[in-house]
């Protein structure tokens, strides 16, 4: 069974062994294999002029076992706003929901802070074959504002995509979003 939990720094081993599940998102956004602190780094990160007690983790786990993990920023890079900084599955367990699953326990949690109303989140061009038709099955669509993006030995740009938080729809289309 999965249990909806926070993911905390104590986690971090379960996270990275999650991680190491998905060497290939690491690959695509980085151009390198999981790194020993992946997950540490993973769960401490913040954009600037951002707090601690704004960063949360959700994860579905299975006992001791994480199954899913997301890391949300809550008020950024606006007040009604919580950004979705990942979202990853146990590549071991294709197929099988989690991340609608877990999707829809961090909505319902996100839902209790009466301020937020608005979902987002960035995705790098090199990995929006794999991410986009998920996302977009949430409700999300791409607000058309993009951004330069370098991680390791990759040089991109992310796009950033958004949705309501009270509902599926997308937002407004801007002007080359389609």
């Amino acid at each position: 069974m999965n249990r909806f939990k926070p993911v905390e720094l104590g986690d971090a081993p379960a996270l990275q062994r999650l991680m190491e599940t998905n060497a290939g998102y690491t690959f695509r956004i980085s151009g390198s294999e999981v790194e020993p602190r992946a997950a540490l780094d993973a769960l401490t990160a913040l954009p600037p002029l951002v707090s601690a007690e704004q960063k949360c983790g959700f994860g579905l786990w299975d006992g001791e076992l994480l199954l899913a993990f997301c890391d949300v920023i809550i008020g950024w890079p606006e007040p009604c706003t919580a950004h979705i900084g990942l979202l990853m599955t146990d590549s071991h367990r294709p197929r099988q929901g989690l991340g609608c699953e877990l999707h829809e326990a961090m909505v319902s949690e996100l839902l209790k802070i009466d301020v937020l109303r608005n979902l987002r989140l960035a995705i790098v061009e090199t990995n929006a074959a794999a991410g986009e038709p998920f996302w977009k099955s949430l409700g999300y669509r791409p607000t058309g504002e993009t951004a330069a993006y370098r991680s390791g030995s990759v040089e991109s740009r992310s796009r950033i995509w958004c949705r309501t938080l009270r509902g599926k729809a997308g937002p407004k289309r801007y002007p080359g979003s389609e």
